[in-house]
């Protein structure tokens, strides 16, 4: 794969984590109010999908380590 490309596709990847990441820690800090506000169905309303998110989170991190290995021996 060409250099530019691969590096290309690298900032994709890690632009895409961090708004992943950014969108989770958003939820968690909305959960943490919440909670403290006494709201535990909100909370925990809150603090759905973040499991989705950490996955997808995954999901993109190992994407962007695989193509930096890409074309290594």
């Amino acid at each position: 794969m060409d250099t530019s490309l691969k590096n290309a596709a690298i900032l994709a990847n890690l632009s895409a984590l961090r708004m992943t990441l950014a969108g989770a820690l958003e939820r968690a800090e909305d959960a943490e109010n919440a909670i403290r506000q006494g709201e535990i169905n909100q909370a925990i309303g809150a603090a759905m999908g973040l499991d989705t998110m950490l996955q997808t989170a995954t999901a993109l991190y190992g994407a962007a380590l695989a193509l930096h290995r890409s074309g290594r021996p």
